[in-house]
């Protein structure tokens, strides 16, 4: 194999399907068309290419193993995406093409979607939960068969299952970290419990245990908290902090904002890198209230980390690596929210505001709920056979035990993320709550307003993906991944 010639390919293919996912996500296209970029790089591929890396890795210098993993990633990632190419046009098409019917009036799936975030009448939330639920149901078939092939090919192609396949690919331990998120959810229990039934009471009028699958989302949404951040300003309060870094989004000129607002755009803010550095976009719809606020802000702290990665690096570390990196990123700029001094010198928003314990709240929900959906996961691709009544009651269970409320098991497969993504997400929270740490420690609280926090920023973003979360916690704290500061925040 010439890998120089592989890598180079690979660098085009993914340009090429980026930017075709970017024109779906942002609604310039309704058809997801990926099959014509697939054909087109189907050697990268092919059962042959794949066998020859794996040969590679297992060769491979200590130096050269990490680079070799990350492309075997690579490879292995699309082989299976190729595989379900024809269910994901099929998943895409129906949910971009179907008319729903919400209150006498057509709505897209994916505006049911923000009702469900922050419609305040609770009928037609349920009414949009129901719509969307037809929908859903009509793909689920679908997804099944999607999931077998995944489960099919993935043993075809390197004779493991798909659970052991990743561990593999991640280089983590699926035992270990399901016996940290399960301690973490006992330890955090007690929290949560009490915080939630406080907000459904005071924003929902009835306690937690009266809650339906149609009220959670608009509880996590925080539209109680939308007049704190006021719609038209937020992209000028995330310019303005980022210059109190020495980082313009102006003068990015391989940064594009993307918010015009189009009916089949997703109703999510997402960061694509179409070309690392030299093309990076940020999609998003006009934004209002906290949830989107803290959406955009998720995406843009994504992207600076593309946008700055050095120029110089190789392919796997711009384009490849451990995602749980650029989430971490992600999530530092969206937990500006968790920073009483940030409320309050962007927001003014007081410290003693129940803003900031409402916030803490919405973080721990989404940490218990992406807990419980791995722990769902890993029955889910355990090998068992895919008996639609056993993973929903599976799905329900794990996560009603996480999250104390009603949970709608129509949902499970819909939720699910492709190739444990989850694990990214876990392990950014548990990172990012460390290296926020050291930001205060180093740069004070208001670390945003330094300079010297940005050029550390930057120092940090120019390695790309060259190292995982693991060992950069090792480089910078010299420890191990540790749970103990998120731990400490409810405290």
């Amino acid at each position: 194999m010439d890998l120089e010639r592989y890598r180079e390919r690979a660098r085009q293919f993914l340009s090429e399907s980026r930017f075709e996912g970017y024109q779906h996500k942002a609604g310039l296209k309704t058809d997801l068309d990926l099959s014509p970029i697939y054909e087109k790089f189907e050697d990268l591929f092919a059962e042959s290419a794949i066998k020859e890396l794996f040969l590679l890795h297992r060769e491979a210098a200590p130096k050269e193993e990490t680079r070799l993993r990350f492309l075997l990633n690579f490879a292995i990632d699309h082989a299976l995406d190729a595989a379900v190419r024809d269910e994901d046009a099929q998943i895409a098409r129906t949910r971009a093409t179907a008319d729903l019917r919400i209150g006498g009036e057509e709505v897209s799936f994916h505006s049911a979607a923000v009702m469900l975030m922050q419609e305040p009448d609770r009928s037609l939330r349920r009414e949009a939960m129901e719509q969307r639920r037809a929908v859903i149901a009509e793909i689920e078939p679908v997804r099944i068969r999607r999931l077998q092939k995944f489960h099919a090919r993935a043993q075809e192609l390197t004779g493991r299952s798909y659970s052991e396949l990743y561990e593999f690919l991640f280089k983590v331990n699926f035992e270990l970290l399901s016996r940290q998120l399960q301690n973490f959810l006992g330890a955090s229990e007690s929290y949560y419990k009490s915080r939630l039934e406080r907000f459904s009471q005071e924003h929902l009028g009835f306690g937690a245990s009266e809650m339906e699958p149609w009220d959670s989302t608009y509880l996590v949404y925080g539209s109680a908290y939308d007049s704190l951040f006021p719609e038209g300003r937020m992209l000028s309060i995330l310019k303005r902090t980022l210059l109190g870094m020495e980082l313009d989004l102006k003068k990015l000129k391989n940064l594009t904002m993307d918010s015009a607002d189009r009916p089949s755009k997703s109703p999510y803010a997402h960061c694509t890198a179409v070309d690392v550095p030299d093309r990076v976009f940020v999609s998003f719809r006009p934004l209002r209230g906290l949830t989107d606020c803290l959406a955009l802000f998720n995406e843009v702290g994504q992207a600076l980390h593309y946008c700055y990665t050095s120029d110089e690096e190789v392919f796997e570390y711009k384009y490849l690596g451990d995602k749980a990196m650029g989430e971490t990123y992600a999530f530092l700029f969206q937990y500006f929210t968790l920073n009483d001094d940030w409320c309050w010198d962007f927001l003014k928003i007081p410290a003693d505001s129940d803003f900031l314990e409402f916030n803490q709240l919405r973080k721990l929900y989404l940490l218990r709920r992406h807990a419980a959906r791995f722990l769902f996961e890993l029955k889910l691709h355990s090998g068992a056979p895919l008996e639609s009544d056993t993973f929903r009651e599976q799905y329900r269970t794990s996560l009603e035990g996480a999250l104390s409320m009603a949970i709608d098991p129509a949902l499970a497969l819909h939720e699910v993320e492709d190739s444990f993504y989850g694990t990214h997400h876990l392990r950014a929270w548990i990172f990012e709550a460390e290296l926020r740490q050291i930001f205060n420690n180093r740069f004070g609280k208001r670390w945003y307003s330094r300079p010297a926090a940005g050029d550390f920023l930057k120092s940090l973003w120019s390695h790309g993906h060259r190292y995982t979360v693991e060992e950069l916690a090792q480089q910078i704290r010299l420890s191990e991944l540790d749970l103990s500061p998120i731990t400490r925040e409810l405290k």
